[in-house]
């Protein structure tokens, strides 16, 4: 059991959530050379800089992907995090730092330390950052950056977006969600220089429009994923734009746009067949349109998030009796619930939130 509890292609890939770390194990995780490591709301009282040093230079030649999200203690400061990633990573290509406390000093230090790194992924989400420290890590990573995410980093201005855009128009993955300075202007901008994008992030948004959809989505057919949630300035003909321009697309979240009406929803039901993830809570969405998704988009959909809509249980069961490849369905702030014994009858395997 030992011999196999060590295999180190069991170690390749390595994820933790919820833990406390020690310089103990993260010395034994080094040793082990893994290709990603992802820590999530992990705590480290204990660990020393050297030891996050030693744990670096063991992964000198084998770490790619390197995530640390919601993480607290001063070993997994944002800041040395990025001086020793670009004192010691020579493979990285996919860095997540979300809500690490990542400063401009971080950000400088890992561009003028690792000179012969090509990011593909950058996920700076709810970090302190400001324009001058992403455009140069932009400018550094340009030649190889595809996904792009800065959620909540409210330092960032309309002109820095502009920037990236123009130094990336090949970006497939943006997060700009909740970045409050973002207006009319720099959204247009994206609309004409990103055209490659496969995700987009929109999230809170006040400059958002149904207009401004309309002409982005056309730029964009190939997209496969849009979020909008609590955008207010979004509509039904929006969900219209999206049958129009995009009917290829596979993830949907419009939750807290309340002009969001049954009509949008039936119109995305008909017309996007391989919708696999929507959510639709807080919406005006009622039974008309979640019928009509039951019985138009029963082959790809996995998770559908229903949250304080006025939905009957009679179509919460025709929804998990048609959708054979549901697994997440919520239901928070629903005042009608099947029970769980009803679900089950007609879909064994469905994980809803809450539990009736």
């Amino acid at each position: 059991m030992h011999q196999l509890a060590n295999d180190h292609t069991l170690w390749t890939v390595v994820e933790r959530r919820n833990g406390a770390l020690t310089e103990q194990w993260l010395s034994w995780l080094g040793v082990r050379r893994p290709h990603s490591v992802s820590l999530y709301r992990c705590s480290s009282p204990s660990i020393s800089p050297r030891a996050l040093e030693t744990f670096f230079s063991l992964c000198t030649d084998s770490l790619e992907k390197f995530n640390v999200t919601s993480c607290i203690g001063p070993g997994l400061h944002g800041n040395l995090l990025l001086r020793l990633i670009g004192q010691s990573c020579k493979r990285l290509t996919n860095l997540n730092l979300s809500w690490s406390g990542a400063t401009d000093a971080g950000l400088t230090s890992l561009i003028e330390n690792a000179t012969g790194l090509r990011l593909e992924v950058v996920v700076l989400n709810g970090c302190q950052v400001t324009n001058e420290a992403l455009i140069n890590l932009v400018k550094t990573h340009r030649e190889s950056l595809s996904t792009l995410e800065v959620f909540g980093c409210h330092f960032l201005s309309s002109s820095c977006l502009e920037k990236v855009y123009r130094l990336c128009p090949g970006l497939r993955h943006l997060n700009i969600g909740q970045v409050p300075k973002v207006n009319t202007r720099c959204l247009t901008l994206m609309t004409s220089q990103l055209k490659s994008l496969l995700s987009l992030n929109l999230t809170g948004l006040q400059a958002v429009s149904d207009g401004l959809m309309d002409r982005l989505l056309q730029q964009c057919p190939g997209l496969q994923s849009l979020t909008l949630a609590s955008c207010p300035g979004v509509s039904d003909l929006t969900l219209n734009s999206i049958c129009s321009h995009t009917p290829y697309i596979r993830s949907l979240d419009v939750s807290g746009c309340k002009a969001v009406t049954d009509a949008g929803v039936q119109c995305v039901a008909l017309c996007c067949r391989g919708l696999q993830m929507v959510d639709l809570s807080s919406t005006s969405t009622g039974n008309r349109g979640l019928a009509v998704l039951a019985d138009r988009c029963h082959e790809h959909l996995h998770t559908v998030k229903l949250s304080f809509c006025h939905i009957s249980p009679e179509n919460i069961l025709r929804l998990c009796r048609h959708c054979k490849k549901l697994k997440v369905l919520h239901l928070y702030g629903c005042a009608d619930i099947p029970s769980e014994r009803e679900i089950r009858e007609v879909h064994e395997s469905v994980k809803v939130d809450p539990l009736p």
